[in-house]
């Protein structure tokens, strides 16, 4: 009797395929050459994919646009850039939040720079934005673009980069600064785009908590729609986050301890009269002590 394989042994098994293909096509990077378990690659012949993206009408209207860290999104971040859109990215997995990138600040000349990974945390080029001032200065992200190493032809991220980009989508809309309406654009070489069935297995949907289904997969040659993609709505619920990637992740800790100075706010007896204020009064939690620091920190952080 034969035993099923699972998803994960399928993904892996895609992967493996897709890899050999992948490095006839990729453009090394220059720190971790051919490793994509570091980085998602840039592709011979991606401007013609950014070419495509440019003429679609969610591109066209969207004044803000979230674009993840990947070197397969450069020339989507300059070209966004040249064409008047603010840019937020994150950083390389999330380890020191987002940048923004507002072209209205950035002089022509260091549009190219702007958009590269290593230039953009440059001093005059980017500005580094806390989840508290993406929420309070009201920025609206009106499309996504991210990259990874493997999709389907219905936009499931098969096997993922860096980019860290369902993270990234819960915590913006977790803040109200990202909706339903935002479409997702994949961009990806041909050989990264895959149909299970020619490779005898069953077509994968979006299952997985959390997971988003991309609206567009564009290629140099194509650009796959995807009809009523799935996309979680739910935010973040930290009962399910993994201790490592709340440690490792300071836009997470950031939300945290924001969470826990509203609960503090909500509970604490604020907005209420001195004397029932002070009877419910009593020391923070660990957790709302850990809230308060967080954004004590935060506080330090715009004063300075």
């Amino acid at each position: 009797m034969t035993v099923p394989k699972s998803s994960d042994d399928n993904r892996k098994l895609i992967w493996a395929r897709v890899y050999q293909d992948l490095l006839r096509h990729a453009v090394p990077d220059s720190r971790f050459n051919y490793d994509f378990m570091s980085f998602t690659p840039d592709f011979r012949g991606s401007s013609a994919a950014v070419d495509r993206v440019v003429e679609m009408l969610c591109y066209k209207s969207a004044n803000t646009i979230l674009v993840t860290p990947d070197n397969s999104l450069a020339g989507l971040r300059l070209r966004a850039l040249k064409d008047g859109k603010k840019v937020l990215v994150g950083t390389f997995r999330l380890r020191r939040g987002f940048i923004l990138l507002d072209p209205a600040r950035i002089s022509k000349e260091k549009l190219e720079l702007a958009a590269c990974l290593d230039g953009m945390e440059k001093t005059g080029i980017g500005k580094a934005i806390s989840i508290a001032q993406i929420r309070d200065e009201g920025l609206k992200i009106d499309m996504c673009a991210t990259g990874g190493l493997v999709f389907n032809q219905q936009g499931v991220l098969i096997w993922e980069g860096q980019g860290l980009f369902e993270v990234q989508w819960a915590l913006l809309q977790d803040i109200k600064a990202l909706g339903l309406l935002a479409r997702v654009v994949a961009i990806a070489h041909a050989c990264q785009v895959i149909d299970e069935p020619d490779l005898g297995l069953e077509k994968m949907k979006p299952t997985k908590p959390g997971e988003v289904q991309c609206d567009y997969v564009v290629t140099p040659e194509k650009v796959f729609e995807v009809e009523a993609a799935v996309k979680p709505i739910s935010g973040i619920d930290f009962g399910t986050v993994d201790p490592d990637a709340l440690n490792n992740i300071p836009p997470l800790q950031e939300l945290k301890g924001i969470r826990a100075m509203e609960k503090i706010m909500k509970d604490g007896g604020f907005g209420q009269d001195k004397d029932r204020a002070k009877e419910q009064s009593k020391p923070p939690t660990a957790e709302e002590q850990m809230g308060m620091d967080i954004v004590a920190k935060l506080m330090k952080g715009y004063k300075a």
